[in-house]
């Protein structure tokens, strides 16, 4: 096993501008100098791409719909979304707390399962770290891209065409970052997530429900009243919170076939206070969020790589 420390959450691919231009242009087959306008306007509007592609096709902010299911299926305005916040501090930040939580719950390679995975910067870290990993990501955009950065970085990491393909009770952790609040129905989608945990496996969850924001357009409203619950959604499927960051970026569940009570760790609970607040009033959560994700630093590397 790699430690941690030695690898950068920053993942190479991350770091060469022109690298990631042509890559977009070449899979969405959009010409190289829109590409490079785009992927600079991201930079400074983060969530810019996804908004206003949602806006140019009449598609309700915060809402469920068929058309935002066929949007997801569609548009390219992810690939460079998911890009930029990958390049966020807040992001890498996350990534490598996940990196040394695994390191200390084990120093052996661990099966994981990236859920949701987007563009497969989460794999790729992962898998750097000697991880055996698995990828699942719904947008086929997303997934052409996270290929061809596996075949460049000459890792072996197992990518699914559908989750069906999957054994149950088969992963030692399963990372599910940034995709609960879009989803109609998570409480399903956490269940799902269970299954595939083998018993005393991990799930780390990120999933910002209070946060509706122009920079999150596909947020769905009606998910918000799940901001700092830590039962609704976890408890049924036999999931306990055991460890975590204080806004739960991430927080991290254990499956447990014994539904013993567990005492809960501090700075979740005051988490849980301060998010649950979110359900109701998100304007001061929203502006400690912009200043995690640092925007002035993602606006900097433009001129960078």
């Amino acid at each position: 096993m790699i430690t941690s420390a030695s690898v950068d959450p920053l993942i190479p691919p991350l770091r060469i501008n022109k690298f990631l231009i042509e890559l977009i242009a070449e899979i969405s087959e959009t010409p190289t100098d829109q590409v490079a306008f785009q992927f600079k306007q991201e930079h400074t509007d983060l969530g810019g791409s996804v908004r206003r592609a949602m806006a140019e096709k009449g598609i309700q902010f915060y809402e469920w719909s068929s058309e935002l299911e066929q949007f997801y299926a569609s548009t390219d305005a992810f690939l460079y979304e998911t890009l930029v916040w990958n390049r966020s501090g807040l992001k890498n930040e996350m990534r490598s707390w996940i990196g040394e939580y695994l390191a200390k719950v084990s120093t052996a390679p661990q099966r994981v399962l990236t859920f949701g995975d987007g563009l497969g910067i989460d794999a790729y870290y992962l898998a750097q770290l000697g991880h055996e990993v698995t990828y699942f990501e719904i947008s086929q955009q997303c997934a052409e891209f996270a290929r061809r950065i596996f075949e460049r970085g000459n890792l072996q990491v197992t990518m699914l065409d559908t989750p069906e393909q999957l054994e149950p009770n088969s992963f030692d952790a399963v990372i599910c970052l940034d995709v609960l609040e879009h989803v109609p129905d998570p409480l399903s989608l956490v269940g799902w997530l269970s299954s595939n945990l083998r018993d005393s496996g991990k799930l780390f969850i990120h999933a910002p429900f209070h946060y509706l924001h122009p920079a999150v357009t596909t947020h769905l409203r009606s998910n918000r009243r799940y901001s700092g619950d830590l039962h609704t959604l976890y408890a049924p499927h036999g999931l306990f919170p055991v460890d975590g960051q204080l806004f739960w970026n991430p927080i991290v569940f254990e499956k447990s076939e014994s539904a013993k009570p567990r005492r809960l760790p501090r700075q979740l609970q005051i988490g849980s206070f301060l998010l649950g607040i979110g359900k109701h009033w998100s304007t001061p959560h929203n502006l400690v969020a912009q200043m995690l994700i640092n925007t002035k630093r993602l606006a900097a590397m433009v001129e960078e790589g």
